[in-house]
């Protein structure tokens, strides 16, 4: 208590990581939490500490990014301050081959940096959680405390009171435990702060600079599954100097953490170390003016027996222990040699032994049941963002269509002996001023007329940030017929990733985003009943979504509409009209953990027209039979647990289910869903990447799965025997997208008819060469 710094440093500290634990009690808002009506707010009573581009409060986000903070510091403290006293009094004390083994070891992973450690350490290890993250942390941050204990320990074991230990006989577990250990506590004290110290600095920084990704529990960044203070202040500094308070407010809260943590420590060590105390009280310097007592000083001046013991060393063993000596002494760079030899070889044994169990099996666990497995497009161009329909009037019909780099329209496939041979060309003309932009959508009516719904850059450029979208419908008889949807906007206004699908009666529809306000889009819905010559005005779906993305579509046997998507308020939700598209009834599907609705495709508030860039990855899709609606959607991002998920609906939007497809592996991955009703049975069929048989998750295998109700999954079985790498997968969907040259697109596709199933994907194997191709195949 006299170390005034270190008791306001502990009651400071202890304010700040009881505002984190009760983050969620204390925090007005959700840490995703969007407010359109306070956009770059400066700080206020509403909100103390401002709020971001998009309107989330930075208070909120630091409270929760605090929580993260204070387990780390506690956790990763405590447990590398053990792992390092251990190390380090255990290699102190005992000396010789032990302490050169284990110190060479130690200065082997201290030449390697802590932020590379921690981050190839998490790629291979996979880190789930929060507290995994944290003994990931204490694994790799010990190695100083380790060296301060054993120079201390080296100390320690010279003094007559262990010497002392020794000749009576105690046990080396027990002089450490009892006279090595205590007496490095001081040194501990400050060792363990400066470690609490620097894994709260390492993962604000792992967060601030975007390489948290690596960690999977930070699911690439910080902000889809774990709060942290750094990943705020990285968000904040892409506002600009203008926007101070999102800077200043949290990085105040860092300081606030890791400077009493330094403080704390020295106070500790001032404690606990009597030789090193500046903090006395009056009473103790009272005691030690008068000196020992009488009764202290009579113990010291009594006389002492002394007992010498003479042991008589036979000449040859003094030769030999001489030899080996001289020995010692004219090799030390033999046995150095030794040392570092034994330091690799266990070094490289253990990596050998990570690869056999983390990399090396690679082969998926469900069986290849599909036939017809080919390259459908066998096309010039990269293709990218393929979709399939079947055709519901001809039995074995199949239409699809991509995105290809090497044409300034959509290619499109058909098919009419169910996928044994395909045929492929160029998709509807669009002029000389026009390029399609991606986001390729298809279906087929009753009455066999093919239908497209595309986005379309006017000015064939790929950046282009004002696309716009078409529908075509193909007849044997006009052939493709296109039509712009919706009138036509001012220059800085945009549409974006359209879904088409066809009813009964030959109504079709098309819903897709559009830029209705500078700071706020919606999702649209257009029909035609007069095979796509003439489109009614768009109707808004809800007021009540907010940045709604990645729009999907169905129509139901008995004509109803359904729509689903994401949005940054519901998460995933699902809206319904029996009136042609009038009016819209809209429930939640499921929250979306991690969401990034509100800026995946957002620049300073402005929603954007690059969905398909920034956005991929929950890829929502509806199906519908007479009695059930079936929305599958993915959950999570690169670097967490990726799984897909279903929300099962009866025909009023009551909810009957809400679970993993199928009985997904705890240890695999699997994302970018998609799903189809097969009339003909009724049961629905979820498509998707699956890495399920490789335990480091670098490979993935394209397989389906199949249900009657969505509760019970059948076995899910592979549609080709290739697997692709998900890190490519993503990156180029994530950054390329609209047909680029080596992009892939994040969008797969299934269709089902009369007991067979017909899934598409792009297929990546050959990627020096360009060659993105469409690949098909067959499932019974």
């Amino acid at each position: 208590m006299q170390h005034r710094l270190a008791v306001a440093s502990l009651v400071l500290l202890t304010i700040v990581f009881a505002a984190g634990v009760l983050s969620s009690h204390l925090a007005r808002y959700g840490y995703e939490q969007v407010n359109i009506n306070a956009l770059s707010a400066a700080p206020s009573w509403q909100h103390p500490f401002g709020t971001d581009q998009v309107g989330r409060d930075y208070f909120s986000r630091t409270l929760y990014g605090l929580r993260t903070e204070a387990e780390l510091a506690i956790v990763v403290g405590i447990l590398g301050t053990l792992i390092g006293v251990v190390v380090g009094a255990t290699a102190g004390y005992l000396g010789g081959f032990t302490d050169s083994v284990v110190m060479r070891f130690v200065d082997l992973l201290l030449t390697v940096p802590s932020l590379v450690t921690v981050l190839v350490a998490a790629a291979f290890l996979h880190t789930d959680t929060l507290s995994e993250v944290c003994v990931l942390f204490a694994a790799f941050l010990w190695m100083p405390v380790a060296r301060i204990v054993r120079s201390t320990s080296l100390v320690v074991r010279e003094q007559e009171y262990v010497q002392a230990a020794q000749a009576m006989g105690a046990s080396d577990l027990r002089i450490i435990r009892r006279h090595v250990v205590p007496n490095v506590v001081s040194s501990v004290a400050v060792a363990g702060s400066a470690l609490a110290a620097t894994a709260v600095i390492l993962e604000t920084t792992l967060s601030y600079l975007g390489l948290s990704r690596a960690v999977n529990s930070y699911g690439g960044r910080t902000d889809t599954k774990l709060p942290s203070v750094g990943d705020v202040l990285a968000a904040a500094s892409n506002e600009g100097l203008f926007h101070w308070w999102g800077i200043v407010f949290p990085g105040l809260t860092v300081i606030l953490i890791v400077a009493p943590i330094y403080f704390i420590g020295d106070g500790i060590r001032d404690a606990l170390d009597p030789t090193q105390r500046r903090y006395v009280s009056e009473r103790e310097l009272k005691r030690r003016r008068r000196g020992p007592s009488r009764l202290t000083r009579l113990a010291r001046a009594a006389p002492r027996p002394s007992v010498s013991i003479r042991i008589h060393t036979p000449d040859a063993v003094v030769a030999v222990v001489d030899a080996l000596t001289r020995r010692r002494v004219r090799r030390p760079r033999r046995r150095l040699l030794v040392e570092a030899a034994v330091v690799f070889g266990l070094t490289a044994a253990a990596a050998a032994l990570l690869y056999v169990w983390q990399v090396n099996p690679a082969s998926s666990s469900w069986t290849l049941a599909a036939t017809a497995i080919q390259d459908v497009s066998d096309a010039d161009g990269a293709q990218t963002q393929v979709a399939i329909a079947a055709d519901p009037s001809h039995l074995g019909r199949l239409f699809a269509v991509s995105n290809d780099t090497a044409l300034r329209t959509v290619r499109v496939y058909s098919t009419s002996d169910d996928g044994r041979t395909w045929t492929s060309g160029a998709g509807p003309a669009l002029g000389i001023d026009a390029c399609a932009h991606g986001e390729a959508s298809t279906s087929v009516d009753a009455q066999g007329r093919q239908l497209v719904a595309f986005t379309v850059s006017g000015t064939c450029t790929q950046s282009d940030a004002t696309p716009y979208v078409v529908a075509a419908v193909h007849t044997r008889a006009r052939g493709w017929v296109v039509k712009r949807l919706g009138p036509h906007r001012p220059a800085d206004f945009w549409d974006d990733h359209p879904s088409i699908a066809s009813g009964p009666g030959g109504r079709i529809y098309v819903a897709w985003s559009r830029l209705l306000r500078w700071t706020y889009e919606g999702i649209v819905v257009s029909s035609s009943v007069d095979g796509g010559r003439t489109w009614s005005p768009p109707q808004l779906v809800s007021p009540r979504l907010s940045f709604p993305r990645l729009a999907a579509t169905t129509v139901a046997p008995d004509g109803t509409l359904y729509v689903t998507g994401i949005d940054a308020r519901h998460g995933v939700w699902l809206a319904r009209s029996a009136d042609q598209g009038k009016t819209f009834r809209l429930v939640r599907v499921a929250r979306l953990p991690g969401n990034r609705a509100a800026d995946c495709a957002t620049a300073s508030g402005h929603p954007t027209p690059f969905q398909g860039i920034r956005c991929v990855g929950p890829n929502p899709t509806v199906a519908a039979t007479r009695h059930r609606i079936f929305v599958t959607y993915g959950v999570g991002w690169p670097g967490e647990p990726q799984s897909v998920r279903v929300g099962v609906f009866d025909r009023g939007l009551h909810s009957l289910w809400r679970g993993p497809v199928g009985r997904p592996d705890p240890k695999a991955d699997t994302f970018w869903p998609a799903s189809a009703v097969d009339a003909s049975t009724g049961r629905v069929w979820a498509c998707f990447y699956d890495t399920a048989g490789d335990h480091s998750r670098s490979r993935a295998w394209y397989a389906c799965t199949s249900s009657s109700d969505g509760r019970r999954w059948s076995k899910p079985v592979r549609a080709a025997r290739d697997s692709a790498s998900p890190e490519v997968l993503w990156e180029d969907a994530r950054v390329y997208a609209f047909a680029d040259v080596v992009g892939y697109g994040g969008s797969t596709a299934v269709a089902a008819a009369h007991g067979t199933v017909h899934p598409l994907w792009i297929d990546t194997r050959n990627l020096r060469g360009r060659e993105q191709e469409v690949f098909g195949a067959t499932l019974p």
